[in-house]
């Protein structure tokens, strides 16, 4: 233990984060390097911050979505994102979930969607449609246009 904290002890707060940003490229499933680029992107440039920052916060952002759990969008100027629980107990819903270098607040989040009935469909696309264009990012495959 005492060999890694000497390790670690010694790099500067810059080497930490160049190794941690080039850990984030290898730790990005297969498949989605173009949507992490694009993400990266967008969120530099609705936060104005570097890319190196951008670069975490869209690894935290994508790290959330994951089996049921869907990215659906970027709103709140890139301070937030929004994303669709697809569960079946206690039910479907989406939320505004703040985020940043550290990670998604999800204490912070907001609900914003909620099936209202378990015996009713998911209509969360039905939803979502006529408020895509109040998102500063949407996901592709949320998009209408691809």
């Amino acid at each position: 233990m005492s060999a890694t904290l000497s390790l670690w002890g010694w790099l500067t707060p810059n080497i930490v984060l160049s190794r941690l940003l080039t850990m984030n490229h290898t730790l990005v499933p297969s498949g989605r390097e173009e949507l992490f680029a694009e993400l990266t992107e967008n969120i530099a440039e609705l936060r104005e911050t570097p890319k190196d920052d951008a670069e975490v916060m869209a690894s935290n952002v994508l790290s959330r979505a994951y089996s049921t759990i869907h990215l659906v969008g970027l709103s709140d100027n890139g301070k937030r994102a929004l994303y669709h629980w697809d569960t079946s107990n206690p039910g479907a819903w989406a939320s505004l979930i703040p985020f940043d270098e550290r990670g998604v607040d999800s204490l912070n989040a907001i609900i914003i969607w909620q099936t209202t009935n378990e015996d009713q469909p998911d209509d969360f696309k039905t939803w979502l449609e006529p408020r895509l264009d109040g998102l500063d990012w949407v996901h592709p495959g949320y998009s209408p246009t691809r």
